[in-house]
């Protein structure tokens, strides 16, 4: 089975022109290249310039880029060329800070730069996993009737009791744990399509 990933949306992006392409590995990825950039010590300014020079790497290596899945998944090729920018954005931000005299050391970037680096792995593939759980949340969301998937946000994953869940909503109790079933069944599913999607 072909992915939109792995194969029609990595041999769009070849093209340089394909603006459709480009949006949707925009939409698809920027806003966690955005946010995992931000949990490593950028601030907003940074993590929109390791954003955007996240994408232009790929505007560079894309044209003659051969994805062979069996060499790794998209997921680490991406974590390789995110690393490279948050490093490349850190060194010139500490080396513009430090070479301004008059200007104040911004310290939130010059103390981040020994700390980014770890458990680096370890946290990018929490946060993919995490990015993979919002993206299945998303699509379940379609599938279900709200309060089915307002009752699972409550019980499951901000962890209240089933019996102020059922309170709260004005359902019979055992209905959250059938709702439960039925949303992390469906949500199985959905990773499982999005994670291929992914390249995994």
């Amino acid at each position: 089975m072909k992915t939109a990933t792995q194969e029609s949306l990595l041999l769009r992006l070849q093209d340089i022109d394909d603006a459709k392409a480009w949006d949707r590995f925009h939409e698809t990825y920027g806003p966690f290249i955005y946010n995992f950039a931000c949990k490593r010590g950028c601030n907003n300014h940074v993590a929109q310039d390791v954003l955007q020079e996240t994408l232009i790497t790929f505007s560079r290596i894309m044209p003659e880029f051969s994805y062979d899945p069996m060499r790794g998944s998209f997921r680490s090729l991406l974590m390789t060329v995110v690393k490279s920018r948050v490093a490349d954005a850190f060194r010139r931000e500490k080396k513009q800070a430090m070479g301004t005299g008059n200007a104040p050391l911004d310290t939130d970037v010059v103390e981040a730069e020994d700390p980014w680096l770890s458990n680096w792995e370890h946290d990018w593939n929490r946060e993919w996993e995490q990015h993979l759980l919002l993206e299945g949340l998303k699509r379940v969301k379609n599938k279900v009737k709200p309060h089915v998937l307002e009752s699972f946000r409550r019980y499951v994953l901000e962890g209240q009791r089933a019996e102020d869940v059922a309170a709260a909503l004005g359902i019979p109790e055992a209905n959250i744990y059938n709702q439960k079933r039925r949303v992390l069944t469906l949500l199985q599913k959905e990773i499982a399509v999005v994670r291929e999607e992914r390249g995994e």
